[in-house]
């Protein structure tokens, strides 16, 4: 399941139901954690990614509260920082994304998208209202799209499995953002 959401109390709501007892998590863009706290308690483990620095302290001092979650500091766009992240976990249950809600919608979704395809969640949840208007207006007329997938929370088809081929879609990044 991929799920698109805006409002932050949604995405936060949608968190603690997708998440179930044991899950690994990776989550992007947790700020301080308020998101975090919907499902803290019952993930078996979470790797906090955000660049920030305003939230350096909160979420240093939030995983030494929380045994389970791991904090890597970095910017979600850098190969580096996927490498760190795949580090700290096996697996992925869930992959959350929420970079600002949705000011750039395809940079958020080239993250999610490049992220996904090595993590390969079986659930992803992402906060971008560009995201959320673009579904809401869109009708897919094309047939030859299925209708269901094999995989629920990732493209597979979409993705792209080789180190280096990853590393040349986030250096595209740097065409249209300082990173």
């Amino acid at each position: 399941m991929i799920e698109v959401t805006y409002e932050v109390s949604h995405y936060r709501k949608k968190l603690a139901e997708i998440i179930k007892t044991g899950d690994n998590v990776v989550e992007i863009g947790p700020h301080i954690g308020k998101s975090t706290d919907a499902y803290i308690n019952k993930a078996k483990k979470t790797v906090l990614v955000d660049k920030g620095t305003d939230c350096l302290t909160h979420l240093t001092q939030y995983c030494e509260k929380h045994q389970n979650a791991v904090y890597v500091c970095g910017d979600c766009r850098s190969f580096d920082t996927l490498k760190l992240v795949q580090k700290h976990i096996e697996y992925c249950d869930l992959f959350a994304v929420d970079m600002g809600g949705g000011r750039y919608p395809d940079t958020v979704f080239k993250v999610w998208a490049t992220w996904a395809s090595v993590l390969e969640p079986k659930n992803s949840i992402i906060r971008c209202r560009g995201l959320a208007e673009f579904i809401r207006r869109a009708k897919v007329s094309d047939i030859s799209i299925p209708k269901n997938f094999k995989e629920n929370g990732w493209l597979k088809e979409y993705g792209r499995r080789t180190p280096q081929q990853m590393k040349e879609q986030l250096d595209e990044f740097t065409h249209y953002v300082d990173v």
